[in-house]
């Protein structure tokens, strides 16, 4: 699983060349997407989609997790009928994560969207992420995310969601979205724009007048960005910024706060991670072969 390739099927199903089709429930570890500080600095690329095959025996996917993989494509369903309780951690997807069940959780991402698809109990929280679409359960929380890709309406056909504590940086929140709560989201469009949106209710919302008030630390943050920019820019706030503690926790908007903030942006995992490794070229007959190696742990 360390391979700099492609890989075909990760010790699951394969699909074809590039997907993988996963049929039970399996935790899914990469070495991440954007990886720093490491002999060969190799990343878990996925070059297709994940497809969760939902059968007669879904209960055998919930509880799947998958972490720290750059992932071309998207996450989608074959065959039919619910699959609860993913947690998709960590990792980079340059397609939509589609939900196919209740109890998602989408965490710590850095993604193009995220299609609910109306199902139930859902978290999206501290991703970097263009937008959510088709949701309308009172249970999705949408809290302490960056939308800061490409631009456009952060929300589509989306109701009744708790949406707190986010970032909205030219890619507007006010559009498409009625019946939802908005709690200490800090937005700037390049314009005023009034939060909460007509139809929907919340109270600690802040729309800075100018981007100076808005208060990024990098300055060369003037407008949105690509998805693949992400690890190029800090995402933090100055201490001057409205933005800086002013969830609704007292932690900062977007995702360095809340209770799960940003670890990393390369996607690396919790578990300790070899960063150099030197093994001898030639080991005489009947000798011993020492190998030297450094780990470090992660957050």
């Amino acid at each position: 699983m360390g391979s700099p390739n492609g890989y075909n099927s990760y010790g699951v199903k394969g699909f074809n060349d590039n997907d993988i089709h996963i049929t039970h429930q399996i935790t899914l570890i990469g070495a991440g997407y954007a990886v720093t500080g490491t002999q060969n600095n190799w990343v878990s690329y996925l070059t297709g989609s994940i497809y969760l095959d939902s059968n007669a025996f879904t209960i055998q996917l919930s509880g799947t997790k998958i972490l720290g993989f750059d992932v071309t494509g998207a996450t989608y369903q074959t065959g039919s009928g619910a699959i609860n309780d993913i947690d998709i951690e960590r990792s980079y997807f340059g397609g939509w994560i589609n939900v196919y069940g209740h109890g998602w959780t989408v965490t710590n991402n850095v993604l193009y969207g995220v299609y609910v698809n109306y199902w139930n109990n859902c978290l999206i929280q501290n991703n970097f992420l263009y937008a959510v679409q088709y949701s309308n359960q009172s249970t999705v929380v949408i809290s302490n995310n960056d939308f800061v890709v490409n631009g456009g309406n952060a929300f589509y056909t989306v109701s009744n969601a708790l949406i707190a504590n986010n970032v909205f940086f030219y890619d507007n929140p006010t559009q498409y979205c009625t019946s939802c709560v908005f709690s200490n989201n800090i937005a700037y469009n390049g314009s005023p724009i009034t939060m909460p949106p007509a139809g929907s209710t919340g109270a600690g919302n802040m729309t800075p007048a100018s981007l100076g008030v808005f208060g990024f630390t990098d300055v060369t943050l003037t407008n949105y960005v690509n998805q693949n920019q992400i690890w190029s820019h800090p995402w933090t706030f100055k201490s001057s910024s409205p933005g800086h503690n002013g969830g609704t926790d007292g932690t900062d908007c977007g995702v360095n706060g809340g209770s799960y903030p940003m670890p990393n942006v390369t996607g690396a995992t919790r578990i300790p991670q070899m960063t150099l490794m030197n093994v001898p070229a030639v080991v005489p007959q009947g000798g011993s072969m020492n190998v030297n190696f450094k780990a470090r742990d992660q957050k």
